[in-house]
């Protein structure tokens, strides 16, 4: 599961290769920290993904911890980037963000099903601690 984890936040939430986001969640995925407004399904991945992308540019995810007991994988993780749009409501400034990141992930048939995660955001961007992104 820690080497699915990696693949997801590099391939997806990094370089944005969201062909991937099937591939590798559940078709039950269901994420319990949705924000609202957002689909806790598959299809909130795809545009939550689609949405960090459109907004922050030049992503770079540190991975810290990802740990995992078969069933579960918790993943720490710091998500940076240069702010190129507006962020629910925020004007973009063009200014580096940053996200600390905490998952956590059940996983059947060889795919995520299950999501938590808590988010902070440093630089005045306290709003996306309503933003869940596995």
């Amino acid at each position: 599961m820690v080497a699915r984890m990696r693949r997801f936040v590099i391939e997806i939430q990094q370089n944005g290769n969201f062909d991937l986001i099937d591939e590798l969640t559940h078709p039950d995925f269901f994420d319990h920290t949705a924000a609202p407004g957002q689909s806790p399904h598959r299809d909130g991945v795809h545009a939550i993904m689609r949405y960090l992308h459109s907004t922050i540019s030049e992503i770079k995810i540190d991975i810290i911890h990802s740990i995992s007991d078969g069933k579960i994988v918790a993943t720490t993780k710091v998500l940076r980037g240069k702010q190129v749009g507006d962020i629910f409501g925020k004007p973009a400034t063009g200014k580096m963000v940053e996200m600390r990141i905490a998952d956590f992930l059940t996983s059947e048939d060889g795919k995520f099903k299950d999501h938590w995660a808590t988010i902070s955001a440093v630089q005045d961007l306290s709003m996306l601690a309503y933003v869940t992104a596995v």
